[in-house]
């Protein structure tokens, strides 16, 4: 019985972590940072593993990267 408790425990860590690490975590862009961009947002097609950087909900821009992604940098 023991055994098997650390095995499933085991097998929902190795599953689990990677999938809380890689969920999205998507903040609201200022009106201050959409005009500091270069190049128009409408035109950036950057991502971050598989999640699109910029990302449109309604009328405002979000900027999206995984969670892991945002403790390491920003």
């Amino acid at each position: 019985m023991g055994k098997a408790l650390i095995a499933i425990l085991l097998g929902v860590l190795l599953v689990g972590a990677p999938i809380f690490a890689l969920r999205p975590v998507c903040q609201p862009l200022s009106d201050k940072d959409l005009k500091s961009f270069t190049t128009p947002i409408e035109h950036r097609t950057d991502k971050d593993f598989w999640v699109q950087i910029f990302q449109k909900r309604g009328d405002r821009w979000l900027h999206c990267k995984t969670w892991i992604s945002r403790q390491f940098f920003f």
